[in-house]
């Protein structure tokens, strides 16, 4: 009989550490988790702030080369003027 109640008790407390170190596991399991995720949305943002930076920087290159475009087509049409009087002074003198 003693044998019994002891067997019994025992039994119930290795339900228990077994029970108890099923939950501490879930609850490691769950905090590292949260941890990890929280590193992914930092990871997130990070990389949101690098395409937006980079949109940026585009843009500002887009925007120069649009403005040399238009430096060149004003320089090729003062060169073509200058041709064309230079062609003028040509013909006056010949």
């Amino acid at each position: 009989m003693f044998l019994s109640i002891f067997e019994d008790n025992v039994l119930g407390i290795l339900v228990l550490l077994v029970l108890g170190s099923i939950a501490l596991l879930h609850y490691l399991l769950f905090k590292e988790y949260t941890m990890q995720d929280k590193l992914q949305n930092k990871r997130l943002e990070e990389m949101e702030g690098l395409v937006q930076h980079e949109i940026r920087r585009s843009q500002g290159l887009s925007n120069q080369v649009g403005e040399l475009t238009q430096i060149k087509e004003k320089t090729q049409e003062q060169l073509d003027l200058i041709k064309l009087q230079v062609e003028a002074i040509d013909k006056k003198s010949g």
